[in-house]
């Protein structure tokens, strides 16, 4: 059994006060009682003979017999008395006196005296006094009070000692001794480092400890753990005020001050501390101050949450923005677009599910006069008012559509041609009681059926606008059904439909609109420069077919141009919104993407001519510094992909890039003639100048001027980008669309949004922190608050360009 230090120097110091008396005692510093206690006897034996003498002298044993009962009686010590003649005669006795006297003891043991009796001069006898033994047993060697005293010192000293020392070792162990050395270097670390016992003691701390606490390292040695106000975290089952006892590993430790208030926050890190025999002696602690980065973390998270509450904001302004981008501004009623994605739903519906469906075409009667007479003010009021009462009107599941000019178009899913004939005459009559203030209006009205044989729904559509071509042919202000039309009429009306005949169409496959406006959606999500990039294309591209293809064909250039850029839904933000020119590699790495956008559209559509339209609009005309990848040149490049070619490099020569200014019309003419014969074909491009010297393209030029509601749906979306770049701390990604933002701001004149876009350019770096990113985006959406503030949502509607000019003209 090991005995533990304290035990070892407190039996240690009572031995050397013991030896130190017993020193003394041999010394005879210390008197020994036994000595005078012998003395005594021998005085009293001295005094016991005078008496028995004078008892022989007067022959009176009877007295002398008393003498020793009294002497026996003041001696509890006393064994036995006797006086024996000289003839051996035991005359007197007190005591067992016979048994117990031995005649060989006498001078040679202790308590044993012997006195003569003489008469008259003659030797009588002799007195025998036997005591009880001074030096037997214990006090043989040690007597009794020196061991009483040595009793109490080693009692005294030893509880002294032991308290005493039990304090001083807490710190004072010499098996925690630490060299200078150790102390010094320990001193030299920036972390707090402490030693505890196995009762939490703290037995060792350095410097940065003992700064972090606000006490002198002395102070601190001999103190308990718990005594400082510790509030730990991270750690189960432990409380606020509570350490948990062994080893904790990554426990979080909070230190408050005086008030109950966090002051410091530490990150601790413990390690056991063992002897040499593997036993448990304590844990040594490593304190590193985390509060600035816990705080800033706190900040963080608190701007994170700001930043969170911010893009849920910005999620639902855009929504409301896409809401408005899928309705007509001047009637609410639901755009074109729109309108043929919801149509693609219905009829497949019904094709799968023989759900009734129906059409309906409404035109306003001499509506061109209204305008002309009173004023486009006043057309706008009619479409406006028009819009109203069909919306009433119909079911809420019924698609009303603002087609185009003063036509209307409207879906109704679950209703036979019989119900919605009767639905199309209510909206007739109400139309025609309408009162305006120098006028009344009439509608004509055409509807037809899923059910009577429409193979798509434009041909749909088609039907129902072949019974409103009967209708105004017969007077207007009537409803015509389609299964009512004579067939000779469907014959010789066919050139009115708005797509290709149904001969033509079995050709080739067809081209889905709800397909086309997907893709083309997903392309304007992920970048709006691009998606208004490739509409203004596709309207160059429309223009520049129709003077060498037919209608049909037209349309597939046109969905061409429309998707040709598709690719890029898959490029990343760093390289698409990339502010100067690319290098080698990006270029090869979005070369790849065109190959992907082809394969979208070969898989998305099956349409051989509108892939190969796209897949080679890359190809130069006259075959001069092609690549090895081009096998063929000249008229054999599909005549879609030479028009493709053309106008795709015409706006791109007249439009801003974030490392060019775009050039003006006349430089791009010059362009395209220089490079006619070499990149572009001579015959098309000469059509393609004489559309553009013709002015046929001046509205086109002039698309960048959007609406408001365009603005706030092209910024919201980079914003919410932008936003999401910061949340992630991708700081390349949001320096790109940073700087797209600012084009786009600068393009649409808006110049707090393009001053906070260029600020965040200068300020963030690739590298930058998620803290940098964060304030950023605030400074960002800050700037967009205000721009949209501006913008009231009375300006979404009274901005937009007189909706009802922009008439479609029938054939």
């Amino acid at each position: 059994m090991k005995i533990s230090s304290l035990a070892r120097i407190n039996f240690s110091i009572i031995m050397l006060c013991i030896a130190a008396i017993l020193l003394a005692h041999l010394a005879g510093l210390i008197p020994d009682e036994r000595v005078y206690q012998v003395a005594n006897r021998a005085k009293l034996c001295e005094a016991l003979s005078a008496n028995i003498s004078a008892c022989v002298g007067d022959y009176d044993l009877q007295k002398a017999g008393k003498q020793f009962e009294l002497f026996a009686t003041q001696n509890p010590d006393l064994i036995s008395v006797g006086l024996r003649r000289h003839n051996g005669d035991l005359v007197v006795a007190v005591g067992s006196h016979a048994e117990t006297w031995n005649d060989l003891a006498v001078g040679h043991q202790d308590g044993i005296y012997v006195v003569q009796i003489e008469n008259t001069k003659t030797k009588w006898g002799q007195i025998e006094i036997q005591f009880s033994p001074i030096y037997a047993g214990a006090n043989q060697y040690v007597s009794p009070s020196l061991a009483k005293l040595l009793s109490f010192v080693a009692m005294l000293v030893g509880l002294a000692c032991w308290l005493h020392l039990r304090r001083i070792l807490r710190y004072l162990d010499p098996n925690k001794s630490v060299p200078p050395r150790v102390r010094e270097v320990l001193n030299s670390f920036a972390e707090g480092v402490i030693v505890i016992d196995t009762e939490d003691r703290i037995v060792l701390a350095n410097q940065s400890f003992a700064k972090y606490v606000g006490k002198t390292q002395e102070e601190l040695l001999g103190s308990g753990l718990y005594d400082l106000a510790w509030r730990i975290s991270e750690a189960p089952n432990c409380s606020t005020t509570e350490i948990p006892a062994g080893t904790v590993h990554g426990t979080q430790m909070q230190l408050a001050d005086a008030n109950g208030q966090i002051r410091s926050i530490f990150s601790v890190n413990s390690s056991p501390v063992l002897d040499d025999e593997g036993k448990y002696k304590g844990v040594m602690m490593a304190f590193t101050d985390v509060t600035p980065l816990e705080r800033n973390r706190s900040a963080l998270l608190s701007t994170l949450e700001e930043l969170s509450v911010s893009k849920k904001e910005i999620t639902k302004q855009n929504e409301e923005l896409r809401y408005l981008a899928t309705r007509d501004p001047l009637t609410s009623c639901i755009n074109r677009r729109t309108f043929f994605e919801l149509f693609e739903e219905h009829w497949s519906e019904a094709t799968n599910s023989n759900i009734p469906l129906c059409g309906m075409m409404v035109d306003i009667d001499f509506f061109k006069s209204i305008n002309d007479t009173y004023g486009h003010s006043m057309g706008d009021e009619v479409l406006r008012q028009t819009g109203a009462l069909l919306n009433k009107m119909t079911r809420k599941n019924d698609v009303v559509c603002r087609y185009g000019g003063e036509e209307f178009a409207i879906l109704m899913p679950g209703l036979d041609i019989a119900d919605a004939e009767a639905a199309a005459e209510s909206i007739r009559i109400r139309m025609s009681e309408m009162q305006f203030p120098d006028f009344t209006i009439t509608a004509s009205l055409g509807i037809s059926a899923f059910s009577l044989g429409a193979a798509a729904p434009q041909d749909m559509l088609d039907q129902a606008d072949k019974c409103l071509y009967v209708a105004k042919r017969n007077g207007r202000n009537q409803v015509v059904r389609f299964d009512t039309v004579p067939a000779d009429l469907i014959v010789d009306e066919s050139k009115i439909s708005r797509t290709k005949p149904a001969e033509e169409a079995s050709v080739a496959p067809s081209i889905p609109y709800s397909a086309v406006t997907a893709l083309f959606s997903a392309l304007t999500f992920r970048d709006h420069e691009t998606a208004m990039h490739s509409n203004r294309v596709s309207t160059y591209a429309s223009l520049l077919a129709q003077r060498v293809l037919s209608p049909k064909d037209v349309y597939v250039v046109e969905t061409a141009a429309l998707l040709h850029d598709i690719g890029k839904v898959g490029v990343p933000d760093a390289i698409l919104l990339k502010p100067e020119a690319l290098n080698a590699e990006e270029w090869e790495f979005m070369e790849k993407h065109d190959r992907i956008g082809v394969e979208i559209i070969r898989h998305s559509f099956k349409n051989q001519g509108l892939t190969d339209i796209v897949k080679y609009h890359h190809y130069r005309y006259g075959g001069v510094q092609c690549s090895e990848k081009q096998k063929f040149w000249g008229e054999d490049i599909p005549i879609g992909s030479r028009i493709l070619t053309i106008v795709d490099s015409f706006d791109a020569m007249v439009s801003d890039r974030p490392y060019r200014k775009g050039m003006g019309v006349t430089s791009a003419v010059a362009e395209l003639r220089r490079c006619s014969g070499s990149q572009f074909d001579p015959v098309l491009t000469e059509y393609f100048i004489e559309i553009v010297e013709s002015g046929a393209l001046q509205v086109e030029l002039n698309s960048g001027v959007s609406s408001d509601g365009d603005v706030l749906l092209a910024i919201g979306e980079q914003i919410e980008r932008l936003v999401e770049a910061a949340d992630d701390g991708d700081g390349q990604s949001f320096v790109a669309l940073a700087e797209r933002l600012r084009q786009t701001a600068d393009r649409f004149q808006i110049g707090i949004v393009s001053e906070a876009a260029s600020n965040a350019i200068a300020v963030t770096n690739e590298d930058a922190q998620v803290e940098t990113l964060v304030k950023q985006s605030f400074e960002l959406l800050a700037a967009c608050r205000i721009m949209r503030a501006g913008i009231s949502p009375a300006n979404l509607t009274s901005t937009e360009v007189d909706s009802n000019s922009a008439q479609v003209q029938k054939p």
